[in-house]
């Protein structure tokens, strides 16, 4: 595997293992729900804006738990 290739499976894997602003927001002002029918896949993005500029974000995928696979080294 070249290196490019190994370093983006290890933040692929980092990513998996430590996901970042996977989170509702306290306060947020806006949320979005999605929901892919052709997997079934959903999420729900919260943001937070602040004087005309994104303060936060973060996203949930409220089924992620039950349906991810366990992670393979």
């Amino acid at each position: 595997m070249s290196s490019l290739g190994s370093l983006y499976q290890e933040v692929v894997l980092d990513h998996s293992r430590r996901p970042r602003n996977y989170r509702a927001i306290e306060g947020a002002n806006r949320k979005a729900d999605g929901y892919n029918p052709l997997c079934g896949d959903k999420v729900t993005i919260y943001l937070k804006m602040e004087g005309g500029r994104v303060a936060d974000i973060s996203f949930q995928d409220p089924d992620a738990p039950s349906r991810r696979p366990p992670l393979r080294f």
